[in-house]
């Protein structure tokens, strides 16, 4: 696995989100227009609360365009052998046994998206992120802990070109 096919695998699943998230806004749309939302008394707020919805609809796929768009232009850069943006992190564990491997790609967006490769998860991590604070800014080799269950685990990073 390598950054490049991450990041594409990652365009892909985005794309995805953003498509999915078009259909909900065409299904909220249509049912905040129906003619079976208009109010019949003044307690009846099927109507309002469908248009609420489908305002909120299209507000999520404004934000999943975004995100699309944002890694379509972006194209892989190398890190330097330091844990920036666009870093694609293999977390190696020091002292569990046996080992666990965990995969993090950090961006400006998206955090909490997970993509599967080879039976493997990436995690997409934002640097604003519990994770991604950690993360940022260490070099390849360096030692980091991340708590995992009330317990802090003690990873090596990998970076991975």
């Amino acid at each position: 696995m390598n950054k490049v096919e991450v990041h594409q695998a990652i365009r892909s699943a985005l794309l995805s989100r953003f498509e999915n998230a078009k259909w909900a806004a065409k299904q909220a749309h249509e049912a905040a227009t129906n003619e079976e939302s208009v109010a019949e008394n003044k307690y009846d707020t099927f109507g309002l609360e469908a248009s609420y919805l489908a305002h909120g609809q299209s507000q999520r796929v404004i934000e999943c365009e975004k995100d699309w768009q944002l890694f379509q232009r972006k194209e892989v850069v190398d890190s330097f052998g330091k844990v920036g943006l666009w870093s694609l992190v293999e977390l190696v564990s020091i002292d569990i046994k046996p080992t666990v491997i965990k995969y993090f790609f950090l961006s400006p967006c998206a955090g909490g998206l997970s993509v599967e490769m080879n039976d493997t998860m990436i995690f997409l991590v934002t640097p604003s992120s519990p994770v991604g604070k950690v993360l940022i800014g260490k070099e390849d080799g360096e030692e980091v802990e991340i708590p995992q269950n009330g317990l802090k685990v003690t990873y090596e990073i990998a970076l991975t070109q």
